[in-house]
């Protein structure tokens, strides 16, 4: 063997010798999808149910998505971005998408952990001037855009990180790309961040704006040892080695609307990825519940509503009752006629002295 061979031999041995632990515990086995078809990801469909905490953290064994398959990762289903982590390999030969949905006549539905687009002459949803650093952290998905005059703004892209002790193969696609709009704004592109010793493949991988005017997001790749030899789709791209993961603090927070005028609110219909109508028959008020999970009580819940037709207006429940575990607030809303969107947003400091 002569010098260069060694020399080369010692390279590769360093390389490999390096090592990522993604933390994974494997309690929720093995991601498998291996018949063709398009899936919403949907946590509860599992029996027994992944991430039973609900932090939209995931362990994993192996995760592995065969060819012509499609997993959609919607915000109709998932609420925040996910965090998909693995003890063993993570193989992608099909699809995994978080796309903003194009602008229509309603608010459009963004990718899991991106924003809605704004419905027909109504503002995008999400921060107004958040951009994404290089490091992915925090992991934010695109926001939404802005409504035209006969068109609403496209959806953003969502958020996704994979991590895996040992390796990542993208042969397929995972793309976070915003909506676009005929008469509105594009959405903007998610955050997609992989980190493994090792990523491979020859697939595609993109978080593009919509057209018009959609920002781009980030794909971002920490590893000792890149093979990918794939496609990018000309999307902003950063690089370094595996670091902290800079996972959400458990357990969530969260907060929803669970009846309206005394009909409960059901779960979305994860086969088509929207959630439930509710008919009201009256003009006068109705009462609407709300249910909030670690938020501390006392939190007055801030109510947006977005009807298709005429103007926006806002509202607030009365202060959270209950625990830092669970607590419920109502608030008395008078609809007006046609279709309208209901936005919820809580906001609260020091929610540790809450425990």
């Amino acid at each position: 063997m002569d010098a260069k061979s060694l020399l080369l031999l010692s390279s590769l041995a360093a390389a490999y010798g390096q090592s990522f632990n993604s933390g994974s515990t494997g309690a929720d086995g093995a991601l498998v999808f291996t018949t063709p078809g398009t899936i919403f990801f949907d946590p509860q469909s599992f029996n027994p149910k992944l991430n039973p905490s609900d932090d939209n953290v995931y362990q994993f064994t192996s995760i592995y998505v065969g060819k012509g398959v499609t997993l959609r990762l919607s915000s109709t289903i998932l609420h925040s971005p996910l965090f998909w982590l693995a003890q063993g390999p993570v193989e992608i030969n099909g699809a995994i998408v978080l796309d903003g949905e194009d602008g229509g006549p309603s608010p459009s539905v963004a990718g899991a952990g991106g924003y809605p687009g704004g419905s027909v002459q109504k503002t995008g949803y999400g921060p107004e001037h958040f951009t994404p650093n290089v490091f992915l952290v925090p992991l934010v998905g695109g926001r939404g855009g802005d409504g035209g005059t006969t068109q609403g703004g496209g959806a953003g892209g969502g958020a996704l990180l994979i991590a895996s002790s040992t390796s990542i193969s993208i042969n397929g696609a995972i793309t976070a790309d915003g909506g676009g709009s005929s008469d509105g704004m594009g959405g903007n592109g998610g955050a997609i961040r992989l980190v493994a010793p090792i990523i491979e493949g020859s697939g595609l991988l993109s978080a593009k704006g919509g057209q018009p005017g959609g920002v781009d997001g980030l794909v971002r790749f920490e590893d000792f040892d890149n093979h990918f030899s794939g496609s990018l789709n000309s999307t902003p791209f950063a690089q370094g080695k595996p670091f902290g993961l800079f996972l959400p603090p458990a357990p969530p927070a969260s907060v929803r609307i669970v009846s309206i005028g005394g009909v409960d609110v059901k779960t979305p219909n994860v086969q088509i990825g929207r959630h439930q109508d509710i008919v009201i028959n009256q003009d006068a008020p109705v009462t609407l519940t709300l249910e909030a999970h670690y938020i501390p009580p006392g939190t007055v819940i801030q109510l947006e509503f977005l009807p298709e037709v005429g103007p926006s207006w806002t509202g607030a429940t009365t202060p959270l009752e209950g625990t830092f575990a669970v607590a419920h607030a109502t608030a008395s809303v008078t609809f007006a006629r046609g279709v309208t969107h209901t936005q919820v947003k809580a906001t609260w400091n020091n929610p540790s002295q809450a425990r």
